[in-house]
């Protein structure tokens, strides 16, 4: 038997290419060695696809709609011939081997993959060898940067990402060595107008020899067109998800194809050209994080001209603005828009207008605007959105440099009398993040203790990832079921013990669950589902489940579900097999 790879790499094809249809032999297209088999080949060889970016194809693969197709020589869609193979229905025999940023391997359902890598960013203790080795010779330097980034919550955790680490380097490196009095970044917006700023900086020097300096004035008049251009670019492309941009993507915001190499010296860390296969160009942002960044002051700036550009309205005042874009921000189920509307929040702040000289054009600074955004936040409902999306009101709070919640909630951990304390939703929010983020493993969660509202304690839940033991009251719905899921595929996962009686859970709550119980990285031992309407499905779910990933879980409750014999019989079977450890499985007869 032959042995086969072929590395497909969709990136940079085009969006009519994407449009055609092919049959797999076909995708030659795509891997020029594919042109060499036929279709008795494809069927005797031992094939292995590597389908290297699947986030950066633009591809939206629809596992419930798209038809079956078996044959090789059949033809349709890419995303159509793409889902049958990672489905299996197309050459089953053959492996495929997928790299993906997550938001676009969630697509996949959690029943195609065998084997998840994540690829994860630095520890803390990875965080400080990076500075003080990109410091060795100036340990003082080094050491000022650790200790500023610790004393900054929201850096601090952003420095997992190792990009992160690198623009936080840019930004400090060349303040510290201009021996800047001011203040140095504290908040995530504040350390991208740096960036951009150093950018720009180094561009002046480099080609114009003038001296770098600090201040907004150094943003000259080609520069911000330039810059908004780009922040066209990346905003029209962020809520669709493209993160790599053709000659016409280029083209339609007025971005000169011809003179990539002048834009190259402007934003040398910014925005790159790279050639693939084909001999293509495509362009992208150094990180998708810039991308938000630049989008948001498009955005900003667009709502300061008072133009009606995407779904900015005219007249509209700045509190009015950013609260719509931050209920607009969380509908977003994987989350795309957070970091976006962090971003928009900290451009309203006065001083990064100022930084960025003009760039965002005339901003609503009237005495008391600053304070209605941050009664916004406060009082934002988040009853039917994605609880981990409610958390990200807490990090706009931090943009805009209200530290209250966050102190409060430090007080509230450090009382004696907690339940005495009545919590506010915002509250919770910032809580579930603290908790969550903390390196203690919290020992029991439930929901139902705490002194809040119904909507502050289902924005407790995404604490669950953290904890050891979790109870959760009767509000569970398939939003929330999402997030516990989650938990159970989180790396580390510290969960072993899990309580959701008493909630209308259901066949698609179930369906949400059981995607986290076949992960590979699920440590639970035990699942109460006490009265949470369950059927005949879902029985069968827990059961596909339970036999892919058969190794932890020990006792299962099913009890007042009103199942039938027939429907348990195949869990009770499981008690009695070797090759899992489940040891009781409860339920009563009707």
């Amino acid at each position: 038997m032959v042995t086969f790879a072929a590395i497909c790499w969709f990136g940079n094809a085009t969006q009519a290419q994407m449009k055609r249809h092919y049959s797999l032999l076909e995708l030659h297209v795509f891997h020029p060695t594919l042109e060499k088999l036929t279709a008795e080949q494809l069927h005797v060889c031992k094939l292995l696809f590597i389908l290297d970016g699947l986030d950066e194809s633009r591809l939206v693969l629809d596992f419930e709609k798209n038809q079956v197709v078996t044959d090789v020589t059949q033809k349709k869609s890419v995303s159509v011939l793409l889902t049958n193979l990672i489905r299996g229905d197309l050459l089953p025999s053959a492996l495929l081997c997928i790299t993906s940023r997550p938001a676009a391997a969630n697509q996949i359902p959690p029943s195609c993959v065998d084997r998840l890598t994540e690829v994860r960013g630095f520890t803390n203790d990875q965080k400080e060898e990076y500075f003080r080795r990109r410091f060795r010779d100036r340990g003082d330097v080094s050491s000022r940067i650790i200790s500023h980034i610790k004393a900054s919550r929201s850096l601090h955790i952003m420095c997992e990402i190792p990009v992160f680490c690198w623009i936080t380097v840019t930004v400090l490196e060349s303040m510290l060595s201009l021996e800047q009095r001011g203040e140095l970044p504290k908040t995530l917006t504040d350390m991208y107008s740096h960036f951009l700023l150093v950018q720009t900086k180094r561009k002046q020097h480099k080609y114009g020899g003038e001296h770098q300096t600090t201040g907004p004035q150094e943003l000259t008049e080609a520069d911000r067109e330039l810059l908004l251009k780009l922040g066209q670019l990346a905003f029209e492309h962020l809520e669709s998800g493209n993160i790599m941009f053709y000659n016409e993507d280029l083209e339609k915001c007025g971005l000169s194809v011809t003179d990539a190499s002048v834009y190259s010296g402007v934003c040398t860390e910014i925005f790159r050209k790279e050639s693939v296969i084909f001999h293509k160009t495509v362009y992208c942002f150094v990180h998708l994080s810039v991308q938000e960044f630049l989008a948001a002051v498009y955005s900003f700036h667009c709502h300061t001209k008072r133009k009606r550009t995407g779904d900015v309205h005219s007249g509209e005042s700045l509190d009015k603005f950013l609260k719509r874009m931050m209920k607009k921000s969380l509908q977003s189920p994987n989350g795309h828009l957070d970091l976006f509307v962090r971003f928009l929040h900290g451009l309203s702040l006065e001083s990064n207008q100022r930084l960025l000289g003009g760039l965002l054009g005339l901003t609503d600074n009237h005495p008391g605007t600053l304070q209605k955004v941050i009664n916004n936040l406060k009082e934002m409902n988040t009853g039917d959105v994605y609880p981990d999306r409610s958390i990200n009101i807490f990090h706009c709070l931090l943009e805009v440099q209200d530290q209250s919640v966050h102190q409060e909630v430090q007080e509230f951990l450090q009382s004696e009398n907690r339940s005495e304390k009545r919590l506010s939703a915002i509250q919770c929010s910032a809580l579930a993040y603290m908790l969550q983020m903390s390196e203690e493993v919290l020992e029991e969660l439930d929901p139902s203790k705490y002194n809040t509202t119904m909507e502050g304690r289902l924005r407790l839940i995404p604490a669950v990832r953290n904890c050891r033991k979790a109870v959760m009251g009767s509000e569970l719905s398939e939003l929330q079921c999402a997030v516990v899921s989650s938990a159970l595929q989180s790396s580390p996962s510290h969960l072993p013990l899990l309580d959701l009686s008493e909630n209308f859970l259901r066949d698609p709550g179930v369906k949400l669950l059981c995607a986290g119980l076949q992960s590979p990285n699920c440590r639970l031992e035990v699942l109460r589902l006490i009265d949470c309407s369950l059927s005949e499905l879902s029985c069968d779910w827990l059961l596909s489940a339970l036999k892919s990933n058969p190794s932890h879980l020990r006792h299962l409750d099913l009890s007042r579900n009103q199942l039938k014999e027939s429907s348990v019989k195949p869990l009770m079977d499981l008690v009695y097999s070797s090759d899992h450890q489940l040891e009781s499985v409860r339920w009563e007869t009707d």
